[in-house]
Formats: C-alpha cells, sequence, structure tokens
C-alpha cells in the first residue's frame, strides 16, 4: 500500500513539474493621472520553479521577483496575493508613459504587456502669455494663451463685465461676455475704448483642475469730455460749482479757465476737486464763492493726453431775482352837499359843524357858498339887489326898502355861517 501511495505522490509531482506557469490577468492598458501611483497587475499560475521580472519599453530590467533592481526608488513590486506580482510606480510622471513587460524566463519566455498612459492636467505657459497688453484705439490687437496638457487642452475666450451686474460689454465692441473663440489666440480688429477690460483663457482637456488666466486690455484715446449745463445763473454774492466729465486713457492733464486765461491757484476764490467715476472717466469740478460782476462770462474745461485735447464751454450769468411794483390805490371823493342840523335848542353847538348823536364829536360840514344873486330876491328871480333913491317916497318906496333890508340881512346872516 505504501508503495502505491508514493507512485501517487511522485505522478502528482511530475504532473506539476510539467505544466507550464500561464498568466491569468489579460493584456491592460492602464492611465493615470499625472502625480498619482500606477498599478501594473500581473498574475501568474504554476509558477513553480520560474522565476518573474519587470523590463520596461527599452528592456531595462526594473525588478527580479520582489526585488527592484534599478536606483529609482518610486518603483516596487507588491503581492498582495500568492500569484500576483504587480509593479507599482508611484508619482508617475510623463516620461513613465509607454510599455511595461511582465516576464516568465520559461523556454521561450512568457511576456505579457502593459501600457501606461498618462494623462497631464492642463497649463498655461507664462513666459509665453502676456497679463497687460495696451494698444492704440482703431488698431487691432491679438491676445495668446499658450497651453500645454495631455490630451491637448481646448482654450476658450471670455470678457469680463467691467460693472458688476453686467452680462455683456456695449454693442460698440465685438467682445461679448463669452466670445466663442477657441484657440490659444484672440485676435480683436478696429479696437475701440469699450472693447478696454480684462480678457479670460480657460483651458480645460478634462483633466481636473482646469485653468485661467487673464489679461488686461488698456486701449489709449484721447480725451472726451461732456459738460451737463451749457448755461449757468446766480445771483451777485453766492457760490456756484461748474463740472465737467473727462473720459480719456490715460488720464492726462485737465484744468478749468475763465475767457481763455487760466485760473490763479493762489487765490481761495476758486477751488478745484476731482472725482474718480471709473471706466477712465473722473468729475472736474470748480467751485467760485462769492461771485461779483467780474466773475461773470465764459468758463473753458480743457482735457489733453498723449493721445489728444479736447475742450467745452459754459456761460456762467448773473441771475436777477424780479421783484414786485409797488401797489397804487386809487380813491374817488364824491362832493356832497349836507343841510344843517337843528340843535333842537341846545345853544352850546358851533354852527357850521354837523353832530351825527348827543355824545359824538362834532364834524365839519362844509357849506355851499353864497352868490351875489341869490334865489331869496323878492319875486323869486334872480335879479340884481336895486337900491331906491333917497327922493322916492310913498308906500312902495317903504316896502322896498324893507325888502332890501331884509335881503341884505340874509346875506350878512350866510355869510357868518359860511365865510368865503
Amino acid at each position: 500500500m505504501w508503495i502505491v501511495v508514493v507512485a501517487v505522490v511522485a505522478y502528482v509531482k511530475v504532473s506539476l513539474a510539467a505544466q507550464d506557469p500561464t498568466f491569468e490577468t489579460p493584456v491592460v492598458n492602464v492611465t493615470v493621472v499625472e502625480g498619482a501611483t500606477a498599478v501594473l497587475p500581473c498574475k501568474v499560475s504554476h509558477l513553480g520553479r520560474h522565476k518573474v521580472a519587470w523590463t520596461d519599453q527599452w528592456s531595462t530590467l526594473l525588478a527580479f521577483m520582489d526585488t527592484r533592481i534599478i536606483d529609482d526608488e518610486r518603483i516596487s513590486v507588491d503581492r498582495p496575493y500568492g500569484n500576483d506580482w504587480n509593479l507599482h510606480i508611484s508619482g508617475v510622471k510623463l516620461d513613465d508613459q509607454g510599455i511595461y513587460n511582465c516576464q516568465i524566463n520559461t523556454k521561450p519566455v512568457k511576456i505579457q504587456t502593459v501600457v501606461l498612459n498618462i494623462l497631464v492636467p492642463p497649463r498655461i505657459l507664462g513666459a509665453q502669455s502676456d497679463t497687460e497688453v495696451v494698444v492704440n484705439e482703431g488698431l487691432s490687437v491679438s491676445l495668446s494663451c499658450n497651453v500645454s496638457g495631455i490630451p491637448r487642452p481646448t482654450v476658450m475666450w471670455y470678457k469680463k463685465p467691467t460693472q458688476p451686474g453686467q452680462s455683456k460689454d456695449s454693442e460698440f465692441c465685438p467682445a461679448t461676455a463669452r466670445i466663442g473663440f477657441s484657440g490659444e489666440v484672440l485676435m480683436i480688429h478696429n479696437v475701440t475704448r469699450h472693447c478696454g477690460g480684462k480678457y479670460e483663457c480657460v483651458a480645460d482637456n478634462g483633466v481636473p483642475p482646469a485653468v485661467k488666466r487673464q489679461i488686461n486690455v488698456g486701449v489709449k484715446f484721447p480725451p472726451e469730455i461732456h459738460i451737463h449745463n451749457k448755461r449757468i445763473g446766480q445771483v451777485r454774492g453766492k457760490d456756484t460749482i461748474l463740472e465737467c466729465v473727462v473720459t480719456a486713457h490715460p488720464q492726462g492733464v485737465s484744468v478749468w479757465k475763465f475767457e481763455n486765461r487760466q485760473l490763479p491757484k493762489a487765490l481761495q476764490k476758486y477751488r478745484v476737486e476731482v472725482f474718480e467715476e471709473g471706466s477712465h472717466t473722473i468729475t472736474l469740478s470748480l467751485r467760485i464763492s462769492k461771485l461779483n460782476e467780474h466773475d461773470y462770462g465764459e468758463y473753458t474745461c480743457v482735457a489733453s493726453n498723449s493721445m489728444g485735447s479736447d475742450s467745452k464751454r459754459t456761460l456762467l450769468y448773473e441771475h436777477i431775482i424780479p421783484t414786485k411794483p409797488p401797489t397804487t390805490t386809487t380813491t374817488t371823493t364824491r362832493a356832497t352837499t349836507t343841510s344843517l342840523r337843528p340843535t333842537q335848542g341846545k345853544t352850546d353847538q358851533i354852527p357850521g359843524y354837523d353832530y351825527p348823536s348827543e355824545n359824538g364829536p362834532p364834524e365839519y360840514i362844509p357849506r355851499p357858498t353864497l352868490k351875489k344873486v341869490h334865489p331869496l330876491l323878492p319875486g323869486g328871480k334872480n335879479d340884481p339887489i336895486v337900491v331906491g333913491s333917497a327922493g322916492s317916497k310913498g308906500p312902495e318906496s317903504g316896502a322896498r326898502k324893507n325888502s332890501v333890508f331884509s335881503t341884505v340881512l340874509l346875506m350878512c346872516i350866510f355869510s357868518l355861517l359860511n365865510p368865503l
């Protein structure tokens, strides 16, 4: 019986020794992002007395069995299981990309190939990319954004809004929020002042992270002045403020002039202030205190830079506040004739005065003036007074004398009451 057992064991050993080792894993491609760790699989069955080795595409021996041969500490052999002979490359570089061979020293040698692909995130080459470009208005400008990466990155161009919340720039500029131009070079023809600002190139190849770079475009243009009020009125003794808005790049010299003469800086009468408004725009303010007759006239705002100059005028005139004319009152007097009120037996009343009440003060009432001809003459006619002769006698003469005497007496009374 022992003879049979020994024979079976010997047969099994011979059978196992006669079986050649094989690779259990198929040919694979391994793709790793640059900087990560690459694991190249190799699983062998029935290795027996044979040996395993790793070589690269240049037939350089990297490892023998589980021992690293090459002088590169990034390379090692990992055996999580008995049949595994995996090659580890930590911190892979672009130069590590290529073909690796897992070999078994059989006759002939058995080889399993593993292709290692390295992905490189996009990069912008700083030496060939400008971050500041200045161009004169009306010319053309090219913006470049040179990139590298595996696979080859695509480049998209964007223009940053000049104001918060703005989705696109002025219609006078061909550049919008997304230009939609794919390529490393962006050309802008016939540049206007509205094309200035920040442009951004974004490079992406599907390997995170995407990278971007901003290029600031400065457009040089001559000054442009705007004055809101062409005429300003103010009264004497008051203060007034004149303002002009200057848009230019670069900002040069901006001044106020009066009657084409430079304003004296030493006088405290004038005060000039500059306010930054953004987008290459300033407001030049001139304050004139305590206006007098010599301050009225034409003021000019002048601005200049290396590209040119501009000027605008405004007129300061004296404002006169209108006054209301004095009101005149016309009084119409109507003459009335009033009779003498009877005194009702009171002897203390003065003739020629009217007494409206018993306790009120007397009021003078004008009386009509007696004329030389009076209706009280005899006969009721306006006859002249005739005085009889001294030699007239008889009843008629006496009666006429009495009538004349009465008339003279009445005239005296009225003369006393209403003196001439």
